[in-house]
């Protein structure tokens, strides 16, 4: 069986087995491209976004609720 290569143009590496895989593209990558940002994966904008979400939720839901009394 042929080893699998980093799907990042150009690159001749072998992939990382499990963690060099990339759950949103389904890209197979090296160590010097598993990352996001590294390998430019497309879906790295939406995948920041509903981060963003995600964290700006949880922060409403953690929100201080200041209740005055007279």
């Amino acid at each position: 069986m042929a080893k699998l290569r980093c799907s990042f143009d150009g690159c001749k590496r072998a992939a990382e087995r499990y963690v060099g895989d990339c759950t949103l593209c389904q890209g197979h990558f090296c160590s010097n491209h598993r990352i996001l940002e590294d390998h430019t994966c497309k879906y790295l904008d939406d995948c920041k976004k509903e981060a963003f979400e995600q964290n700006a939720s949880q922060l409403n839901k953690e929100r201080t609720q200041v209740i005055k009394t007279a």
